[in-house]
């Protein structure tokens, strides 16, 4: 189908979790013209999910997250919080056909050029008849597999309260957020060849997560040199505080569910990014249940960091 014409300049950033896209997010929030969007098609794939009884059994540990996400979500929907007062709206508007329909329209703010929308490329891959009709640029932030994939699973380790010995947890049988299937398809190589063969994209930009926190002076200017958008120097740094993620769009529930499971709270309260000095983890480093999916994923990941925008 032929792009509708649009006044906007949509942006997409795809991600792996656990590869500062949030912060990256909150950053382009702040540059000007720019209206955010935090993970769409990540709150439709999570209420599919949620909604399929096959999903979990009773009593297993997805069964228990399930019932906190659900207590959670009830108690957000009764009381005010800090988000209450912003531009978030309640899940259940967040179905993948309505998301294409929300992201066709107009930006209504004042001053807005640009909208960006932040998500999980495997969020999507399966729904790519869902993404909008509009001209759109695509951004993929990649991540060493070894890197995005231990992060994750310390952060799901904490979340899930497991008891027994980690070493024997499984990530991918604690989360109703996680399928080792998912992982066992690249879904940001796939979206990354689909938007240069079907022309959404056929210049998408590629980041490396490392990059950008070794080398933000380098990266950024490059970036938005990219998309079009001149580059200032105030871009660097932002405003630690969550005042302005109320200007964001988004699903009021996942974000401060998030938020109250320390998923999102380092990055909502980020003003900068902060070098890492940690070399890769190697592959002696890796735990089973990662070293079942990584294979899938490496490959991938390596191809696109050739093509990745350089510091140099």
């Amino acid at each position: 189908m032929a792009s509708k014409p649009a006044k906007q300049t949509r942006i997409f950033v795809w991600c792996w979790p656990r590869s500062i896209s949030t912060a990256f997010e909150k950053c382009l929030s702040f540059v000007e013209g720019v209206q955010t969007w935090h993970e769409p098609y990540c709150v439709a794939f999570n209420g599919e999910l949620m909604a399929n009884p096959q999903a979990m059994e009773p009593g297993s540990p997805i069964a228990i997250i399930f019932e906190q996400f659900a207590a959670m979500m009830k108690t957000i929907a009764d009381q005010p919080n800090e988000f209450s007062d912003g531009r978030f709206l309640s899940a259940d508007k967040f179905t993948f056909p309505n998301i294409k329909s929300m992201l066709e329209e107009e930006e209504t703010a004042e001053g807005k050029k640009y909208i960006v929308i932040k998500d999980l490329a495997t969020a999507v891959m399966d729904r790519v008849d869902c993404l909008p009709d509009v001209p759109s640029r695509h951004t993929f932030l990649i991540r060493h597999p070894h890197r995005f994939l231990l992060s994750q699973r310390k952060m799901i380790l904490r979340v899930s309260n497991h008891q027994g010995d980690p070493a024997d947890f499984d990530m991918f049988n604690s989360s109703p957020m996680l399928r080792d299937s998912f992982y066992k398809r690249d879904g940001m190589h796939f979206l990354w060849k689909y938007v240069q063969e079907t022309g959404k994209d056929p210049n998408p930009i590629i980041i490396d997560a490392e990059d950008l926190m070794n080398h933000p002076d380098k990266i950024l200017p490059k970036y938005l040199d990219a998309l079009g958008i001149p580059f200032k120097e105030k871009y660097l740094t932002w405003d630690e505080s969550e005042e302005s993620l109320k200007t964001w769009k988004g699903s009021l529930d996942q974000v401060v569910i998030g938020k109250r499971m320390g998923v999102f709270e380092k990055a909502f309260k980020s003003s900068c990014f902060m070098p890492n000095t940690h070399t890769t983890p190697t592959k002696e480093d890796l735990t089973q249940d990662i070293m079942n999916v990584v294979g899938h994923i490496l490959p991938g990941y390596e191809e696109m960091y050739e093509n990745r925008i350089k510091p140099e």
